[in-house]
């Protein structure tokens, strides 16, 4: 029996996410309001909801609230062709772990629908690179081994013939990526904060895998504690948001506001920002995988940080 998905978007787009959507085997309702949607909610099993942010009427965070008050077993993704940083405050105040930008990339949708629905072959680069040809993997026991084990993936990905578009960028993602999963993982957070060498214990360790598909490379870095959340993940991203609202305001009034800067999140809001494909996958206290995806065509755009995936896996 295939899937079944309710779209709710107003505009034509609708049509197209179900093309797409039903072109893949799942079973598809069309709705163009909350109002609407809620009605087939209440009459037909779906096992994910995509919504457009703004309805007519009630808009999508009106409809968010009602599945988690009701449905709380059906995973959603929502669609907008706006940047997300406008209105994070209420994806932050309403837990939302999934935001799609227009116009959607149709094997990312593809990807994520079957990953919030079956929970299956959620971990792992070969889950999400088609056809690759090469993998490896880097084991880190310490942070003074970040730099050099970033160094040879850098040029395992050169090998591959892959052109690194920005190189620094990558470098700084990878970098921050991989000082999280040692430090804030292991529970080593004021060390971070004060600059501190640190050294696993035995048994403890990051790994880094790499990968080359036919047209497209990924990287992944894992811990295996599974300490990251969707909750620190949003208040991350909400945390850099409104610093950076602060220093435009110190920038236009020359206000000092020292003391409202910090660095926490930085991490995680640069792999939104500067990567093509990427995703959060959380196993609670098993494992995170941060997997960050570059065609070989790719290009940073300036709206390239309007989307957001979170998977998470919460059986025992």
């Amino acid at each position: 029996m295939a899937y079944r998905v309710l779209v709710v978007d107003a505009t034509g787009y609708g049509d197209t996410m179900e093309e797409v959507l039903s072109g893949a085997g799942y079973s598809v309702a069309l709705a163009d309001s909350a109002y609407d949607a809620i009605s087939k909610l209440r009459a037909y099993d779906f096992d994910l909801v995509v919504s457009e942010v703004e309805l007519p009427g009630d808009n999508a965070f009106d409809l968010h609230d009602y599945i988690k008050k009701y449905y709380p077993y059906i995973p959603a993704i929502m669609t907008t062709g706006k940047n997300i940083d406008t209105f994070f405050d209420r994806i932050f105040a309403e837990g939302i772990g999934n935001v799609l930008h227009k116009p959607l990339n149709a094997e990312q949708l593809l990807r994520l629908s079957d990953k919030l629905i079956t929970k299956k072959n959620i971990f792992g680069l070969e889950n999400y690179i088609g056809n690759i040809r090469e993998m490896k993997k880097i084991r880190v026991t310490g942070s003074l081994q970040i730099q050099k084990a970033i160094e040879m993936i850098l040029s395992q990905i050169d090998g591959w013939g892959f052109r690194i578009e920005n190189r620094m960028m990558l470098n700084l993602v990878l970098n921050e990526m991989a000082i999280n999963a040692v430090y804030h993982s292991h529970g080593l957070t004021s060390e971070k904060e004060r600059r501190i060498p640190v050294k696993l214990r035995q048994g403890q360790h990051v790994e880094m895998f790499f990968a080359a598909g036919e047209t497209a490379y990924g990287i992944s870095i894992n811990d295996y504690n599974g300490k990251l959340s969707r909750e620190r993940i949003l208040k991350s991203i909400n945390g850099v948001i409104v610093q950076d609202q602060l220093l435009a305001h110190a920038a236009a009034t020359g206000e000092n506001i020292t003391e409202h800067i910090s660095e926490t999140g930085r991490g995680i809001d640069l792999v939104r920002k500067l990567c093509g494909e990427y995703y959060f996958v959380i196993k609670k206290g098993v494992r995170t995988e941060i997997i960050v995806i570059f065609e070989d065509d790719f290009v940073a755009r300036d709206d390239a940080y309007t989307s957001l995936k979170i998977i998470e896996d919460f059986s025992e």
